[in-house]
């Protein structure tokens, strides 16, 4: 009787095996799979991460040097290997740097796009977005560095950005605007709490707004 069932739960074995064990070995081939794919994609963003640090050290030799052509190179060359790495990014500030300094405009402002355009959602790309606006002010285009401002109250840039809105509407010549937006910079205080202007700016705004009370009476 007892070799009767065992005989009949091998059986059964069989007919379970049958039905269930090519779907059970695709599974676990796949579970396997997905565990040294994900092992795999680990170490390479592991290589990645140090290949593009090492290219960025690399590059850093060459800041403050009087030729920065080396410099440009390097920067470039962190760019177009390891274009999504945050060493990227950082690369391309470095060739902000340099246009600013050489007073190329146009190439810094094209960096900087290339930061916004290429890095959403990275923090970094909030201060790009910042500096560009403060090269657009300079090149006379406010507008189009206020849309770059827009923050919400809670980011970490919202004060910074509220400093900068405030001098592309003085550029635009909207007094009312500008005041608004160095208060709101002043009034969070964190980073412009020493800014040596904005308090400067902040009176002689309320000061021409009461001179202009003054003149509609």
């Amino acid at each position: 009787m007892s070799y009767q069932t065992e005989e009949q739960q091998i059986e059964q074995l069989k007919d379970w095996w049958k039905e269930n064990g090519t779907s059970l070995l695709v599974g676990a081939a796949l579970g396997l799979s997905g565990f040294f794919g994900w092992k795999f994609w680990n170490e390479k963003q592991v290589i990645e991460q140090e290949s593009a640090s090492n290219l960025y050290v690399s590059m850093t030799e060459y800041i403050g040097k009087e030729d920065a052509s080396k410099l440009i190179e390097n920067a470039n060359l962190v760019k177009a290997k390891h274009p999504d790495s945050s060493y990227a990014i950082l690369a391309s500030f470095h060739l902000v740097k340099v246009a600013v300094e050489e007073k190329k405009y146009d190439e810094a402002a094209a960096e900087l796009k290339w930061i916004i355009d290429n890095h959403k959602g990275n923090e970094l790309t909030d201060i790009a977005k910042i500096r560009l606006a403060r090269i657009l002010i300079a090149q006379q285009k406010a507008e189009q560095a206020l849309a770059l401002l827009t923050f919400s109250d809670d980011s970490g840039y919202f004060e910074l950005a509220n400093l900068v809105k405030g001098d592309a509407f003085s550029a635009l010549n909207k007094k009312q605007e500008a005041l608004e937006a160095y208060q709101l910079a002043a009034n969070v205080g964190k980073t412009t709490a020493n800014h040596s202007t904005l308090n400067i700016k902040i009176d002689e705004l309320k000061l021409s707004e009461l001179e202009l009370t003054e003149v509609a009476k």
